[in-house]
């Protein structure tokens, strides 16, 4: 083709063109190409896909990529299930969309079996094929119940997040205020939260960290996760599989989850009407896992890695560095 020529097939639909040389509008249809070198009449030719070859394995490429990244991540789920410290795991995979039932794919059957499914819609996952859970209305939740105290937990998941529309977006939230239990929230600054509960009346404490959630993420999937470790008092927030903040823990443990909820909030004990109490989370969830432990931050990192649906270049690998604790890494004096 010279300088001067320009192409134009159609492989679905039809398009409707002028030549520089033709006042005149001229139809192509499904199947068919034109080329026009500017000084004559554009002429109809058979489009022609080896002219785009590049473009189709592009696309191929990437599709047949989605599915090995699936894969991937499918067979990794399964090797982590078999962790003995992994309480709770919902992958969102080969369930019955007639069914309110939410299985616990962890092998910890003894901490809890199934979760229901209160309202919610299913939707697209991290892949075409995979399947998420999506959080719409104020009363869209997942019940579950987890039994036993521990010294240590992790909560992680990957999350679409379409808004925070309100002030306190709930993640994962034991119900009520009892004594031990965690709140995982997004505040609508983007700021990442976990409240946790003490012994005595009214004790509490909430680590913040500092807005990480940014409007150009929201409808991404992004993977959030906390760390609460009563033995080395701290709490650490990651976006990313990166560390956005680290605080010391001056509750002390057991921690316990008891009755809880994702996606929203049972504030047991309060006005329904309170605004300040709507905890509702908008967006989707397409993996879940409560883990009676401290992740490290290499096992955070690992976890990201493995789900993220492209892999990363080992540029981009190499650039990461643990999260080293700076005087902004305070615990703020909020309130629940």
């Amino acid at each position: 083709m010279s300088a001067r020529e320009a192409e134009l097939h159609v492989f679905k639909g039809s398009v409707e063109f002028q030549s520089p040389a033709s006042s005149a509008r001229q139809s192509v249809l499904e199947g068919q190409g034109a080329i026009a070198d500017g000084a004559s009449a554009a002429r109809l030719v058979p489009a022609s896909r080896s002219r785009f070859a590049t473009l189709f394995d592009l696309q191929n490429k990437s599709s047949e990529a989605e599915v090995l990244r699936h894969e991937q991540w499918r067979a990794a789920s399964s090797r982590l299930d078999e962790d003995p410290t992994l309480l709770v795991h919902f992958d969102f995979e080969s369930v019955d969309l007639s069914d309110w039932r939410l299985a616990n794919a962890s092998r910890r059957k003894d901490a809890m079996q199934d979760a229901a499914i209160v309202g919610c819609q299913w939707t697209e996952g991290r892949w075409p094929d995979k399947r998420a859970l999506e959080f719409r209305g104020m009363s869209d939740r997942v019940r579950l119940e987890v039994a036993g105290d521990y010294s240590a937990l992790t909560l992680a998941a990957w999350v679409r997040v379409q808004g925070l529309d309100r002030q306190i977006n709930s993640l994962f939230m034991s119900d009520g205020f009892e004594a031990g239990t965690v709140h995982w929230s997004v505040r609508q600054d983007g700021v990442l939260a976990l409240t946790a509960i003490g012994a005595e009346p009214r004790e509490f404490q909430i680590t913040t960290s500092p807005p990480a959630l940014r409007l150009d993420q929201f409808g991404l999937w992004i993977h959030l996760a906390v760390v609460v470790d009563g033995e080395s008092k701290r709490v650490v927030h990651y976006l990313n599989g990166v560390p956005v903040s680290e605080h010391t823990l001056k509750i002390a443990p057991p921690f316990r989850i008891g009755v809880a909820e994702l996606g929203n909030w049972n504030a047991r004990g309060f006005p329904k009407n309170d605004p300040f109490m709507i905890r509702n989370f908008s967006g989707a969830m397409d993996d879940f896992c409560l883990f009676s432990r401290a992740l490290s931050w290499e096992e955070i990192r690992g976890l990201y890695s493995v789900g993220k649906p492209q892999p990363e270049s080992a540029l981009a690998k190499s650039k990461l560095k643990p999260f080293v604790p700076s005087p902004l890494s305070q615990t703020p004096t909020t309130t629940s």
